[in-house]
């Protein structure tokens, strides 16, 4: 018989019946602290790359949404997985935690070997997705082991997710740190001290993720519990492998489209040339240390949504969504007020190369973000939402969410902007600020309109039931 250890029992009572805020600040806070600085990790990663040169920042900037797309189809597999984990968890049906685990697993490992199997065909992959020969030149080499280190982070985002659902968020925020130290100190070392390139970048990032997967399979085979690895429970079955897959595709697919409408806003903002690419890729990941504290408290409000839903208390569950509502806004309105004195200093980092200070790249910059961080007030709203449109496994309204801000509100504002006006490049951080108003509006109408639809079920079950008496 599968059991869960004291801990997992203990956090599982405290969730279902504990105290809301701090329940809340106990998994949320190491995660948005775990969030914030991977988005650190990636502004420093894009700051050594500028110290190379304006031309090495476009390109990593460049890859870094391509590597999205590819990063994406582990993601998706981590949430889909996870929100079916926090669900069983909460239900108290161990031995399907564990079941579900070991496959998730299991089609981790049959996507990444299929994953690896384009690396020899990268340059052909890239000119068919429209990648500026420039790119393709500079970047190949440098993709083809970004590449590799996305499929080993497939494993490492699925343990993150495992442990997140257990409430293990101090762990996380260890690791992570671990990991950023590795990263950033060989980059470091590569970049200052032997004057390496772009694939030096790429390597760090490479055994960075070996590390964090080396873990992850020591402390997913260490103990027999519920939340432990073990081949005798891969099972593909359609009662466990299929749940996994529908949660998952309609998460990947909207990953894959809000990376890929990155892509596609940077290869539109490439007319105005390389360096307009580096500048919205910068201001992407300043934004980045804002909306990483709410993606924080997104990812752990949703682990929390799956558990209470999954043990049917639904009242519970809205008044967590509530609570998480007044955080994610005071975050935004906070953020914004301090990236007013912040975006010039932090831009100007970002425009000392080798070369010299560039003014006029670190004007560029300014000028995308200060549209770009006015969108992620009303954002916020959007990163409560998918509390509840997550954890109670609406996977395919987020992906409608986000089909909407890549097909009906992003590329056609940038399409404009840039056919029909003479903004320039600041069309860039307009486009984005436009969008991310409109999807924050949109996600909150949507998780309203779900939160309506599971009290009118449960209503309809307590009619059933009384009938039944």
């Amino acid at each position: 018989m599968v059991k869960l250890s004291t801990k997992d029992e203990k956090f599982r009572e405290q969730v279902l019946s504990g105290p809301i805020l701090s329940t809340i600040w106990k998994v949320c806070i190491p995660l948005a602290v775990f969030q914030t600085l991977s988005n650190l990790f990636n502004i420093l990663d894009t700051l050594m790359a500028s110290h190379i040169s304006s031309e090495a920042v476009s390109t990593v900037v460049y890859f870094v949404q391509i590597n999205h797309i590819v990063a994406s189809i582990g993601n998706g597999l981590a949430v889909g997985g996870s929100i079916l984990i926090s669900r069983r968890y909460g239900a108290g049906y161990y031995e399907e935690v564990k079941r579900l685990l070991s496959t998730l697993v299991a089609i981790a490992a049959i996507i990444g070997a299929i994953v690896l199997a384009m690396i020899p065909f990268v340059p052909a992959i890239l000119r068919g997705a429209g990648t500026p020969e420039t790119f393709i030149t500079l970047g190949s080499t440098y993709f083809s082991i970004i590449l590799f280190a996305a499929v080993i982070n497939f494993f490492n985002v699925i343990y993150i997710s495992i442990e997140r659902a257990r409430g293990n968020s101090k762990a996380i925020l260890r690791l992570n740190i671990l990991i950023i130290l590795i990263k950033l100190t060989l980059t470091a070392i590569f970049v200052y001290v032997f004057n390496g390139g772009i694939i030096m970048i790429a390597t760090a990032t490479l055994i960075s993720y070996l590390v964090l997967f080396t873990i992850a399979i020591k402390n997913l085979t260490k103990n027999d519990d519920a939340f432990s690895f073990s081949y005798k429970y891969i099972t593909f079955k359609k009662n466990i492998w299929l749940p996994i897959i529908k949660l998952s595709l309609p998460s990947m697919a909207e990953k894959i489209a809000f990376s890929y409408g990155k892509a596609i806003v940077n290869t539109m903002a490439a007319d105005y040339g390389t360096n307009a690419v580096g500048a919205s890729g910068i201001s992407n990941n300043m934004s980045g240390l804002l909306t990483g504290i709410q993606m924080g408290f997104q990812d752990g409000g949703t682990s929390l949504e799956g558990q209470i839903h999954g043990a049917g208390k639904l009242d519970r569950a809205v008044k967590f969504y509530r609570r998480i509502i007044l955080i994610q806004s005071i975050i935004g309105v906070l953020g914004i007020i301090l990236y007013q004195f912040l975006m010039a200093p932090i831009a100007k980092i970002f425009s000392m190369t080798k070369g010299g200070y560039d003014p006029v790249f670190q004007q560029m910059i300014v000028d995308i973000f200060t549209f770009e961080i006015l969108g992620c007030l009303v954002l916020s709203l959007s990163y409560a939402a998918m509390t509840v449109i997550l954890g109670m496994g609406k996977t395919k309204l987020v992906l409608l969410i986000n089909f909407c801000r890549l097909f009906v509100f992003r590329v056609p504002i940038m399409y404009i902007l840039t056919n029909f006006t003479d903004i320039g490049y600041r069309s860039v951080g307009i486009t984005v600020a436009l969008s991310n108003t409109a999807v924050g509006i949109m996600s909150f109408i949507i998780a309203e309109s779900v939160i309506a639809g599971e009290r009118k079920k449960q209503r309809q079950n307590n009619v059933l039931e009384s009938q039944h008496d």
